[in-house]
């Protein structure tokens, strides 16, 4: 009978038929067996303890991966994004101030959120291929006094990390809190929260840990709890720390309802945890480093120049390549695509024009898929140098 008012015609979705690519860009990289597996598990009530036990394992294997006895741990139903606007929205007001390090797009994205929020802000910008020095951020910090300084560890649109040793005991020293962004290095980079004074950090599962997008891990330090509850604003109640820590019970019996997490998603964290622990952290850290060494080592020998001039500032999991004159970025990349299926992307943000962005880590941080890709590459240069130029 309601078929004379349906406006819209019935759609045809017909299955779609591809064969998956080798994901070597900045994100996101294939999944490890297990976590495909988890993915497949019972969904479960948000107000249940079968559900609950899954929340308290993700905490344990959080504070293990951050290295943090902060009580404060959980994870954002989000990508990466969503942890950025936790992180930013629950620590700075409006008509606060917030110092941005600036050297690739996710600065520029922290800073737009904070905007946003009419939080007063402060950017100081570097090349694009550099990193920050201690020198440099204490003069700045020393003069504008911020409520908090942003600063992005592994940028995956230069392909750089940037050191953090001493930088939190550097902002406390000036009254303001450190917050970083480890999406693309936790996991692949040695972090430690607790030892490097960092106050807020967020990070998410597509890249080192090798699960699906969609939600973030993040943890607050015991100052940054202080700063939260003398806080004399609220942030968005979806992103509200505190309503959040209820949920995820990480203050005592509470578990009390906020929104409907994501049943596959938890189980899917939850197993990307358990990769990393039952490897080890250091074992983690030394695979992820042996694998870019010797991809390094294989881009070298192709005559291929890196962007980042410091072998101290290149990122584990993302390296970026400069190609010789006379190459697109463009179609060099659909060139892997379609004769090899290995997906890597052009550059983002500062690099556009200027790199490609190569990503090996999680799962696929292994010698073999670093030797694909590279031999991939050189068939690509030759290919390409016969056809164009």
């Amino acid at each position: 009978m309601y078929e004379e008012k349906l406006i819209v015609p019935r759609p045809t979705i017909v299955d779609r038929q591809f064969t998956k690519p080798l994901l070597c860009g900045p994100g996101p990289c294939d999944i490890w067996p297990s976590v495909a597996e988890a993915l497949s598990k019972p969904v479960l009530s948000p107000l249940c303890d079968e559900l609950f036990d899954v929340m308290d394992d993700i905490r344990a294997g959080l504070q293990y991966l951050f290295q943090t006895k902060s009580k404060l741990v959980l994870a954002i139903s989000g990508s990466g994004h969503s942890g950025m606007e936790t992180v930013i929205s629950n620590i700075v007001g409006p008509n606060e101030t917030i110092l941005i390090c600036c050297r690739g797009i996710w600065d520029d994205r922290a800073l737009e959120m904070s905007k946003r929020y009419g939080i007063k802000t402060k950017v100081h910008r570097i090349l694009f291929n550099n990193t920050f020095s201690l020198t440099l951020i204490e003069g700045i910090v020393k003069i504008l006094r911020p409520k908090a300084l942003f600063i992005t560890h592994g940028d995956s649109s230069t392909g750089s990390v940037q050191k953090l040793e001493g930088l939190g005991k550097l902002c406390h020293k000036y009254g303001a809190l450190l917050l970083v962004d480890t999406v693309v290095s936790l996991a692949s980079e040695p972090f430690f929260m607790d030892e490097w004074g960092v106050d807020g950090v967020y990070s998410s599962t597509q890249k080192g840990l090798s699960g699906p997008a969609g939600i973030s891990p993040i943890a607050f330090s015991e100052r940054a709890q202080e700063v939260i509850k003398k806080r004399n604003f609220k942030p968005p109640f979806y992103f509200d720390i505190e309503l959040l820590a209820a949920q995820w019970n990480c203050f005592g019996n509470t578990r009390q309802y906020h929104h409907t997490l994501s049943p596959p998603l938890l189980w899917a964290l939850r197993s990307c945890l358990k990769e990393v622990i039952n490897e080890t952290l250091p074992k983690v850290w030394a695979r992820h480093a042996e694998t870019t060494a010797h991809f390094h080592k294989r881009i070298e020998q192709l005559s291929l120049e890196l962007l980042i001039p410091k072998p101290e500032d290149r990122l584990v999991t993302v390296t970026t390549v400069v190609l010789p004159k006379g190459y697109d970025y463009m179609e060099f990349v659909k060139y892997m695509r379609n004769k090899h299926n290995i997906l890597i992307f052009p550059g983002l943000g500062p690099t556009v024009g200027k790199a490609l962005r190569i990503g090996i880590m999680g799962v696929n941080s292994t010698i073999q898929v670093a030797d694909a890709i590279a031999d991939a590459m050189a068939d690509t240069l030759i290919a390409l140098k016969k056809s164009s130029l």
